[in-house]
């Protein structure tokens, strides 16, 4: 069941579309960064979105860049931003958005990544197994940072809530 306070039937879509792409993807363990990613990048897929001028898409990489940090990015692989609120939680679903959607540019070995990825290690090990990467040297070319080993996802770093 789905609940939406939305009168505007394109947004009622969008939204199951998400919540709908979070039900077929239930059965997996997949780190919540992933399952965002997917269920946003559904979401525009199927009902449609608007894309950005330029000017605001040049603004969002300067505030993904500005925000996401050596620090903060353990909380992003664990999912703890994505549940603050304001720029946590809005800079969570964008990275994980734009992540899914660089990820998934070779569709095969993204979908074998998806199928074994785990969120103990916010899919860390199928990452390096299934696509030839380090989730951490991914992110920092999306903010264009150095790549230190630091970026990569360590649950001995996260932070229980």
């Amino acid at each position: 069941h789905f609940v939406t306070v939305k009168a505007d039937l394109h947004q009622l879509e969008a939204t199951i579309a998400h919540e709908m792409t979070h039900a077929c993807l239930e059965h997996l363990p997949l780190p919540l960064w992933l399952n965002e990613g997917l269920a946003v990048n559904t979401e525009r897929r199927l009902a449609g979105s608007q894309r950005l001028p330029l000017g605001a898409l040049e603004r969002l990489h300067e505030r993904l860049r500005r925000f996401w940090s050596v620090l903060s990015i353990q909380d992003f692989w664990s999912g703890a931003s994505f549940s603050r609120p304001g720029e946590s939680n809005e800079l969570s679903y964008e990275l994980a958005r734009i992540l899914v959607e660089q990820l998934a540019k070779d569709w095969m070995p993204f979908a074998e990544f998806v199928r074994h990825a785990d969120r103990a290690d916010a899919g860390s090990a199928a990452a390096l197994q299934y696509l030839g990467l380090d989730l951490g040297q991914a992110v920092t070319a999306l903010v264009e940072r150095e790549t230190p080993r630091s970026w990569s996802p360590d649950p001995a770093k996260w932070k229980l809530e």
